[in-house]
């Protein structure tokens, strides 16, 4: 990697406020046209939101050296904070239970509705002036849905209370005990962990199938199958399948990351890992153990309470909300992170093609290498930007060699003991993403002190996997250490032993999965794809969130 001094970060003292590195959803440099279409759209988008519920902090994106920085930063008006303040804490307390219904009952019809009809798009029939407004549509439609998503961030807060009434009744040793009973709801990443499964258990019915997957890389396979009978068969099912699921990629907020519906390599190479497994590790029995545990928990707070009605029924409220809340924390990253983002991506993809054929560029995945206002002007006066996306390539190729900050800015004091802690903040930015203060002093340099994810200690052989794409590299038992993970890792974790996540809180994705099927985990690790080699013997702690360089047992 290159050093980043070669590369002008800004300097704290020229950063309005503090940025994290969004390693979660952009794990690697971003496109320019990815920084206009989605990042910045997407904090323009939260933050409408967040006014609107009178809350003083506003969403800020930064993409410095083409790595996205994303911040969450008080109003930089002072009398705007002091007059939203006034209203805030009832407005959140009255308005927050009624996202979920609303997501149900208003947003999801509708998005599911636009999505579908945008996937069914034929754009071949289109001309390049309405291949053009379809651009400008979705521009459009891209800032809506964040701002959806914007409102959908408060759901969180339904979850997070329900979650801290459960541990101040309950009182439990295990810090990730109380977050059980927010999970084993249906929801689509469910469906598409299943779906993946059921194509496995295809592939295992078939010995011809079975040989061929065996003998065949994942991204050789979609041309193998094509070459017989049997796997023609099996890919008009893969079609179907990805027709629904395929709307996602492994860098979620960049354009120019190809989905699994442009290259089902990832895909097929989840199905190859899940041929050789029995029908005992089924996703969908991990589940089931999820949804057991959550009304287990349920059940126990319950017999608590039994003497103390008005606490019971303070638990059945929170309950009632988050029953609402939880499931839409994964399903509107199905609907918007992913599947919006993917279709804008599609229609990006053809504007693109139109603007090479019209000589404006070399190849139509040029247009990645543009800004928004790049593209407007050669569709409106045939600008040749050839020599543009040059210069713009290989800065791009450059940042991608060096090792980006993980933040800029200035961390903000830590909290006054005592003082009133804002559920938005504290739900998204520290539940959900994992962030906390840099660590001061010296460091123990076999410690990682990360984030408890899921409960449990495992000792074992090390596996650094920075992408799907080097996923297949896992073996069974092995502990994974990546950087994030997003609903296409789910069959990982059948394979895991323990893994250990560079980004994310308590409520990341990663934490809930690990959980789900029982696997150790410590998140927020912030460094551990970097500490960690191949083939180390590491500790993990996901109990306490620690992991043990050395290997100790514990």
């Amino acid at each position: 990697m290159t050093s980043t001094q070669d590369f002008g970060f800004p300097p704290p003292e020229e950063v309005p406020g503090f940025f994290i590195f969004d390693k979660m959803h952009a794990p690697r440099p971003i496109h320019p046209l990815s920084s206009d279409l989605v990042v910045d759209t997407l904090a323009r988008g939260f933050t409408e939101a967040q006014a609107e519920y009178d809350c003083p902090v506003v969403t800020g994106s930064i993409t410095a050296n083409c790595y996205f920085y994303l911040g969450f930063n008080p109003h930089p008006d002072p009398a705007v904070i002091e007059d939203r303040m006034t209203r805030y804490p009832g407005f959140i307390d009255k308005t927050v239970p009624l996202v979920g219904k609303r997501w149900t009952e208003e947003w999801l019809p509708m998005i599911r509705a636009r999505n579908e009809a945008e996937r069914d798009r034929d754009y071949d029939v289109l001309s390049d002036e309405e291949v053009f407004t379809r651009y400008f549509d979705m521009c459009r439609w891209m800032e809506e849905m964040w701002y959806i998503h914007g409102h959908i961030n408060f759901a969180l807060i339904s979850g997070t209370a329900l979650s801290d009434f459960y541990d101040a009744v309950m009182q439990p040793a295990d810090p990730t005990e109380s977050y059980q009973i927010l999970q084993g709801y249906h929801t689509r990443p469910v469906d598409a962990a299943h779906g993946l499964w059921t194509l496995s258990r295809r592939v295992k019915a078939d010995p011809a199938l079975q040989t061929l997957f065996d003998a065949t890389h994942p991204r050789d396979l979609k041309a193998a199958l094509a070459a017989t009978e049997a796997g023609q068969a099996f890919l008009a099912e893969l079609d179907a399948y990805l027709h629904d699921f395929g709307w996602r990629s492994d860098a979620v907020y960049n354009l120019a990351d190809p989905t699994w519906v442009d290259d089902p390599a990832i895909p097929l190479g989840n199905i190859a890992r899940y041929v050789p497994m029995g029908d005992a590790d089924d996703p969908m029995i991990a589940f089931e153990a999820s949804v057991a545990r959550r009304e287990d928990r349920t059940a126990a707070i319950r017999a608590r309470l039994a003497d103390d009605p008005d606490r019971l029924a303070t638990f059945e409220r929170l309950l009632g909300y988050s029953q609402y809340a939880y499931p839409l924390t994964e399903d509107h990253a199905f609907y918007i992170d992913q599947m919006g983002v993917a279709l804008l991506r599609r229609c990006v993809r053809v504007l693109g093609q139109r603007l090479a054929a019209r000589g404006c560029l070399e190849d139509g995945d040029d247009i990645f290498y543009l800004y928004d206002r790049d593209v407007r002007e050669a569709m409106a006066n045939d600008t040749d930007l050839k020599p543009l996306v040059i210069e713009r390539k290989a800065y791009y190729q450059a940042c991608c060699e060096i090792e980006p900050l993980p933040f800029i800015g200035t961390p903000p004091p830590p909290p006054t003991p005592g003082a009133w802690v804002d559920p938005f903040v504290d739900s998204l930015v520290t539940r959900l993403l994992g962030v906390k203060p840099p660590p001061e002093g010296a460091q123990d340099e076999n410690l990682i002190d990360g984030v408890a994810g899921s409960p449990g200690i495992c000792t074992g052989t090390a596996r650094v996997v920075r992408s799907l794409a080097e996923a297949g590299e896992l073996q069974d038992g092995e502990i994974m250490v990546c950087e994030m993970t997003l609903p296409p890792w789910v069959p990982m974790f059948a394979i895991a032993g323990a893994v250990v996540a560079d980004v994310g809180g308590i409520m990341s994705h990663c934490a809930i999965v690990a959980r789900e099927f029982g696997v150790p985990a410590v998140v927020g690790s912030v460094d551990g794809t970097s500490r960690i080699r191949t083939g180390q013997t590491i500790t993990v702690d996901g109990t306490n969130g620690n992991v043990y360089l050395d290997g100790r047992p514990l």
